[in-house]
């Protein structure tokens, strides 16, 4: 049972030697040329200082000659994460021999610094090049094998916790505010993306943006414990929840995943049940212990929406896909920055931006939850004959007096 990443629309091509060899046809990288090609120079005025210095300058030296801080400044990852994930990816089978037609392969340590490059960045591929030395299609494929490569080890990194980290992670929640046996808190942001070929009008989210769906589970520490990604934007959270493996699982193997009746917290777009508890409605009948149980709730929940700021912040691409419609490779590249967030957590390599410029498009508000929970109140009356673990909680809360 696969229990760590559950990545809809996966594109594994792994049995591939070289770079050009993982473009699924002569057709696909035309068309991604066309809009890298097409993409020009309209951002070149928004390039950095530092940006222009590597076109003046060698890569490798420039790379080199950066200070420690510097590198984190720049490349916002330390240079000892970096250094790490270099030597794991010049052991695998994601770096190719050589490029098309016999030409020098790109290194192992300008692979992975092109990568980060990208994903942290909004920089276009043609600009991508520009910066590193390569050309448009070369530097396309290694942003592509270094996302496979990061998706082929996500199963050391994004994983539910078990046995002792179980019952450490509860513990933690527990010290936000006093709520026992949060095993997770959940949640669902949307990506923005290009329209689609096929079936546009099911990406389309509640904000009339195209985008895909990227839904996680965090634990106390905002390190992923399970990721969705790729399920088209139409989908509300419990939408994307329903449609995810977590479910699945939750429910075929929940003595497994939630031992001693431990839980994960959602907001209020989401259904109540055994392993799942959303706050209660927001409306004029709540009483004042309903409104602290709300209270203390949404203030244990909050670390997963500080883990996608995280996320996003670290990792501006999120916020723009604008030169291909292939959702395979763009749900990869989500997928993947949510595995180097975990990585870089695993380091003690922690990002702390001075601003946060987080787009309010992705998120939900309470209103729009509210509505979405009476689309599933019918749901959960069906419910009824199994534990309701919110109800459970809320009576245990109040005989404590914690509420």
């Amino acid at each position: 049972m696969n229990n760590s990443l559950n990545v809809v629309a996966l594109s594994m091509l792994t049995d591939r030697s070289s770079d050009l060899r993982r473009l699924q046809d002569e057709k696909e990288i035309n068309e991604i040329l066309d809009v890298i090609f097409a993409s020009s120079s309209s951002s070149s005025s928004e390039e950095s200082d530092f940006e222009q210095d590597i076109e003046k300058n060698s890569f490798e030296i420039t790379i080199a000659d950066m200070s420690d801080e510097e590198f984190k400044r720049q490349f916002k990852i330390e240079r000892k994460t970096a250094e790490k994930i270099i030597s794991r990816f010049s052991q695998s089978k994601f770096l190719p021999n050589q490029i098309n037609g016999g030409r020098n392969r790109i290194g192992d340590r300008k692979s992975v610094f092109m990568y980060v490059w990208y994903v942290i960045s909004t920089v276009s591929y043609r600009e991508l090049s520009g910066l590193f030395g390569v050309s448009a299609s070369v530097a396309w494929c290694t942003v592509r094998s270094v996302t496979e490569f990061l998706i082929s080890i996500s199963h050391e990194f994004v994983n539910w916790p078990r046995g002792k980290a179980a019952i450490e992670s509860m513990e933690k929640f527990q010290n936000i505010q006093n709520i026992p046996g949060v095993i997770g808190a959940i949640d669902v942001i949307y990506i923005p993306i290009r329209a689609p070929k096929l079936h546009k009008g099911d990406y389309l989210n509640h904000k009339n943006k195209y985008s895909i769906a990227l839904q996680a589970v965090v634990d106390a520490d905002k390190k992923f414990i399970d990721i969705t990604c790729g399920e088209p934007g139409c989908l509300r959270g419990q939408g994307v929840l329903e449609k995810s493996n977590l479910d699945k699982r939750a429910k075929e193997h929940y003595d497994e995943l939630f031992p001693n009746s431990s839980f994960v917290i959602g907001d209020s777009a989401y259904s109540s049940t055994n392993w799942l508890v959303p706050p209660f409605k927001n409306n004029e009948l709540l009483s004042v212990s309903h409104k602290k149980f709300n209270e203390k709730h949404s203030q244990t929940r909050i670390v997963v929406e500080n883990a996608f700021e995280l996320l996003k912040t670290r990792f501006q691409r999120l916020s723009k896909f604008t030169e291909q419609t292939n959702l395979p490779v763009i749900t990869n590249i989500v997928a993947s920055t949510c595995v180097l967030h975990n990585i870089c957590l695993s380091m003690n390599d922690f990002w702390e931006p001075t601003e946060v410029n987080c787009s309010k498009e992705n998120d939900e508000s309470d209103e729009d939850c509210e509505e979405e929970q009476e689309e599933f109140e019918e749901q959960e009356n069906e419910l009824k004959n199994s534990i309701n673990r919110r109800d459970q909680l809320f009576k245990y809360l109040k005989k404590e007096k914690i509420i």
